[in-house]
């Protein structure tokens, strides 16, 4: 079975090592100015723990910055991509997920149930910049559960933000993702995952990309349609 046969069956692929030591060091030298206030970036696209302690993630970081945009165009990542859904690629979104001890969980989820984007296949490329492990609050997937179509999701509430979560899923369909700084996991939109609280005394940093093909359509009839740069390939008319 080869990579995108692995993908399409599992709704996941794990390439460890993807990524060179300097490319995660100015990853990480980068969401450390931010977070320290040493440049200047969009208040309302950072999130911090319930309680208001740690920064808990930094969204739109692709967007606003021109170090993770760099990232998200990696020919690399966007070759596998591209082995994945299609030679024509644009950027849907992108966060930091900053993890810090003690940093809180995320229940089961689809990214799809996010998205106002159809056909749902997108792919993130999620990037491991410290070493990720089940004690400091690795993802958990439910391979092929992409297959199922789009689950129901509830209320999950997390400090005075009310997020959404998925019904619970059977402990014995679980699988751990741990890899090495470097190593990029790539999931389907419609994967069930989750990530567990981290229990040690350092962060566990990821980058999450999500890309999507350039046939698209966005589905929200109640909102304009935001732009989405395209990354590779050609744009299409009447699609995102």
């Amino acid at each position: 079975m080869n990579a995108a046969e692995q993908y399409q069956s599992e709704g996941c692929l794990v390439v460890e090592s993807l990524l060179s030591s300097g490319h995660v060091s100015r990853l990480r030298a980068r969401m450390d100015e931010i977070a320290n206030g040493a440049t200047s970036y969009p208040a309302d696209d950072i999130e911090f723990e319930p309680g208001g302690g740690a920064i808990r993630k930094i969204n739109r970081c692709a967007e606003n910055d021109g170090v993770f945009r760099a990232h998200a165009e990696h020919p690399a990542i966007l070759d596998i991509v591209e082995s994945l859904i299609g030679p024509d690629i644009k950027l849907f979104a992108s966060q930091c997920f900053m993890k810090p001890p003690g940093g809180v969980e995320k229940p089961w989820h689809q990214d799809s149930a996010y998205f106002c984007i159809e056909p749902m296949e997108l792919v993130t490329c999620w990037t491991a910049l410290d070493e990720v492990t089940i004690e400091n609050g690795g993802m958990w997937v439910i391979p092929g559960s992409q297959k199922n179509g789009l689950v129901e999701h509830g209320p999950w509430s997390l400090g005075d933000r009310v997020d959404k979560q998925a019904f619970p899923q059977e402990e014995s369909e679980q699988r751990p993702i741990e890899m090495p700084a470097g190593g990029c996991s790539f999931h389907h939109s419609m994967l069930l995952h989750r990530s567990g609280p981290n229990r040690t005394d350092q962060p566990r940093r990821g980058l999450a990309v999500h890309y999507m093909s350039a046939h698209s359509k966005w589905t929200d009839a109640a909102n304009p349609q935001p732009e989405y740069p395209l990354l590779r390939g050609r744009e299409y008319a009447g699609r995102v």
